[in-house]
């Protein structure tokens, strides 16, 4: 890997990413994420905004810790509601919430 033409170390970076500051940095926005998706959930009895979660992670293949926000098991239909589904519209919650707390798709697109 490479970063502005400079060789870069792979141990190095996973010891950054994996640092207790970058780790409370990546935890809290993982938080905001959950609150404002919980916000902008669709309600009909509130099950699925109670069970949008955080869940630490590890990259098997980098070693690299995270965060990662979704549904519980409680809400085994979020990715249903959020991407519609043959006889339903979708009613995207957690996508929007990411992108209002700054989130980008790869490359750096929004």
């Amino acid at each position: 890997m490479r970063l502005d033409n400079r060789p870069s170390d792979p141990k190095a970076l996973r010891d950054i990413a994996n640092s207790p500051q970058v780790q409370d940095v990546t935890r809290d926005l993982a938080e905001a994420i959950r609150r404002d998706a919980r916000k902008l959930a669709p309600r009909r009895t509130g099950n699925l905004a109670r069970n949008i979660v955080v869940e630490e992670y590890t990259d098997l293949t980098t070693g690299i810790e995270g965060y990662a926000v979704g549904w519980s098991d409680r809400a085994f239909y979020g990715p249903m509601v959020e991407s519609g589904a043959e006889q339903a519209l979708p009613r995207p919650h957690l996508v929007p919430a990411a992108i209002r707390n700054g989130a980008r798709g790869p490359g750096g697109n929004r």
